[in-house]
């Protein structure tokens, strides 16, 4: 089977007026050589557009099956990072769907309601993946180079948000560059189409504002914090450098679509390819041995399973004395507020089974009444909390021995929090960012927020 190709374009830059011509001539390239594209427009972007009476740039984004929201207004300041990176997690969501909601409403006036939503920049936040239902989406299309997520070529769930990292597998930066770096985009082509394959995603990036200027249009602006006197547009290339740029990033997109190995699509075609999210119900028998050893994501029997749902069917199977037959497992959110327990909490020794019942039967109830795992469970006759995975650490135990009138703490790996880059591998260098700027807050959130990471299952 064929690696799978996205290729999205960010579509942000409203201060120039020849990225305007710049997004028809890809838009009639796209068309031209029959190749899907996404396409994530800026609420300003769209408010210039429309202003400017380009009805027909709008109808043909209007016709484009994936259709993206990059947020209102992109670079200025406070950006999206800068504005939420120190307010409590709750709140933060609240602030993303207040600042972003015009934005929202101005591509859906001017063009249509998009279906997906692209970060500006470096500004991923995990507060994101709860506003954007609310704002009407339920995708995150983000990328290896700008993600908190470690780089994946497969697709995956957070909380109820279908999230990409996908590779990029073009030069950074592409089109700015471009015809110069033909070459090296060439080569990235063929190691993608060698590299990825049997449904793997890897993306193509581009700024249509890249094939007539020497320079980005937010770094004229926006560099390190501040925001210039006058917003001004970015510098152009020479008439002749744009039709030669235009004309030679056509012939890339015709050896792209020759490509044999690679596979085409618009991220809207491939949610499409990928099994809903939903509860599902599975036989405890089967999983016991899996959910026991580490903290998920787990996948058996073509189910995928977040570490979230794995403490559900964990608290599940020990509810009751006697095991279930089936268990209807929910999407469950993150936890809120949580952190990974220090390895030095004191061990309890053993505690009695019901104890631990006890804990399994309100962890089951909670997350049935607030769909959300709990950061930590009443434990025992104090009452005083014990952290959700070192409940998940006597719920082994438990698992593996039913008829015992104790349980032990048993050694269960945080898989998930691999998934996390490191901070040092984060784009807080972005030029816009402030100097020094390194929002660890918001890197916090994201390894709660992976207790909810599931693999995204193809139909």
């Amino acid at each position: 089977m064929s690696a799978i190709g996205l290729i999205r374009f960010d579509v942000e830059d409203y201060l120039t007026l020849a990225s305007h011509d710049a997004l028809q001539e890809i838009l009639n390239a796209m068309r031209d050589i029959g190749i899907a594209g996404s396409y994530g427009i800026v609420g300003k972007k769209a408010r210039a557009l429309q202003q400017g009476g380009y009805h027909g740039i709008l109808d043909a984004l209007a016709h484009e099956p994936a259709l993206g929201f990059h947020s209102w207004s992109h670079s200025e300041h406070p950006t999206i990072a800068e504005q939420l990176e120190l307010l409590p997690y709750g709140d933060a969501v609240q602030a993303f769907v207040d600042r972003e909601a015009q934005g929202v409403k101005m591509v859906a006036d001017a063009i249509k309601m998009p279906t997906y939503f692209t970060q500006p920049g470096a500004n991923w936040v995990p507060a994101a993946i709860e506003a954007l239902p609310e704002l009407g989406m339920d995708i995150l299309f983000s990328d290896a180079w700008n993600s908190y997520i470690v780089p994946l070529a497969e697709p995956h769930w957070l909380g109820k948000v279908l999230h990409l990292s996908p590779p990029v597998m073009t030069p950074k930066p592409f089109l700015l560059k471009f015809p110069d770096n033909w070459a090296f985009a060439l080569e990235k082509l063929d190691e993608a189409a060698q590299q990825y394959r049997n449904n793997q995603v890897f993306m193509i990036m581009a700024h249509p504002t890249e094939l007539v200027t020497t320079k980005f249009w937010d770094a004229v602006n926006f560099s390190h914090g501040a925001t210039t006197d006058h917003l001004r547009p970015a510098p152009l290339r020479s008439r002749s450098e744009q039709v030669h740029t235009m004309e030679a990033f056509r012939q890339y997109l015709a050896v792209a679509k020759s490509q044999p190995d690679i596979e085409w699509v618009n991220v809207a075609d491939l949610k499409k390819r990928l099994k809903p999210l939903g509860s599902v119900t599975v036989d405890p028998l089967r999983w016991y041995n899996v959910v026991t050893r580490e903290l998920g994501p787990v996948v058996k029997d073509d189910i995928s399973l977040s570490a979230a749902q794995q403490i559900y069917l964990l608290a599940a199977m020990i509810a009751k004395p006697s095991l279930p037959k089936t268990v209807t497992i929910p999407v469950v959110m993150p936890p809120v507020n949580w952190e990974p327990s220090d390895e030095g909490l004191p061990d309890h020794g053993s505690v009695s089974a019901q104890v631990v019942r006890t804990a399994a039967l309100w962890i089951v109830q909670y997350i049935d009444r607030q769909g959300r795992l709990p950061s930590g469970v009443p434990w025992g006759a104090s009452g005083e909390d014990i952290p959700i995975e070192v409940f998940a650490q006597y719920a082994s135990d438990l698992i593996q021995k039913p008829s015992a009138l104790t349980a032990r703490r048993r050694t269960m790996v945080l898989q998930f929090l691999q998934l996390v880059q490191d901070p040092e591998r984060l784009h807080w260098d972005w030029p816009i960012f402030p100097e020094n700027f390194q929002p660890f807050g918001l890197w916090r959130q994201t390894r709660a927020l992976v207790w909810s990471f599931s693999r995204g299952m193809w139909i």
